[in-house]
């Protein structure tokens, strides 16, 4: 029996999956508990609508990101830090700080969207990334500067 699975089911598939169920397994299991529907050609057709909303959101994501992307790696952002006198940081800059920062220029960026491959204890400019999209990765330049 053809389904169309509504939740994703281990072992089978994931959510909007068109499988080929045996019969009482379907019958007696995925269509009781609502983890699946019969493939009839009206829920096809309501399947293949779904698909195309979902592929269009995410095209809608990516140039989203895309347009983040240019925007944010042609800015700058500096930040003041209490460092010694060779210029070590205090403490380090972490992922937190990085956001707080770039809220400040007027991006929302999470903090678990900041890869930082080191923690960064020296003054001067580095290259930070940001995961936008599972498929966009941007790179601001992060200028730390002592307080003074």
């Amino acid at each position: 029996m053809k389904v169309i699975l509504l939740t994703d089911v281990k072992g089978m598939g994931k959510k909007g999956d068109l499988l080929e169920a045996k019969d009482g397994y379907a019958r007696n299991y995925l269509l009781p508990r609502e983890l699946a529907m019969e493939a009839t050609p009206s829920n096809l057709r309501e399947l293949d609508h779904q698909n195309a909303a979902k592929d269009k959101k995410e095209i809608k994501a990516l140039e989203k990101a895309e347009a983040l992307k240019n925007k944010m790696e042609k800015e700058v952002l500096e930040m003041k830090v209490k460092a010694g006198e060779a210029g070590r940081i205090f403490g380090s800059v972490t992922a937190m700080d990085i956001s707080t920062g770039l809220k400040r220029l007027g991006y929302n960026v999470d903090k678990k969207r900041i890869v930082l491959e080191h923690p960064l204890k020296t003054l001067g400019e580095h290259e930070v990334k940001l995961k936008l999209h599972p498929q966009v990765q941007a790179k601001i330049r992060l200028l730390l500067v002592g307080e003074e």
